[in-house]
């Protein structure tokens, strides 16, 4: 639904072979007029530079049209990566999804 918040699950790994299919995802429901787009990274295992450039690219197109991103759930380890780039200043992160929807 145009104006709403759409959450995309993210499961297993973001790499090299499989960022695509998210970047795609994310970028199609921006488009489709998401309003706040929620990365749901709980069933996340593993992600690398391609990931968080494909987090860059959906906030670049978010940004563009009024939108925002955020992430969800990043398990402690993956947590710690994402917050060494800084990224999380930009992007923000919430403990769950419910965090990252509320008002």
């Amino acid at each position: 639904m145009p104006g709403s918040g759409v959450v995309i699950a993210v499961t297993g790994a973001v790499d090299s072979t499989t960022v695509d299919a998210l970047r795609a995802a994310a970028l199609e429901e921006i488009a489709a007029g998401a309003r706040r787009l929620v990365l749901d990274l709980s069933s996340l295992d593993f992600w690398d530079f391609n990931g968080m450039g494909a987090v860059a690219a959906a906030y670049r197109s978010a940004t563009h049209v009024g939108a925002s991103v955020a992430l969800a759930g990043l398990s402690p380890t993956l947590e710690k990566r994402y917050r060494l780039t800084g990224m999380d200043k930009v992007v923000p992160l919430h403990r769950d999804v419910c965090a990252a929807l509320a008002p």
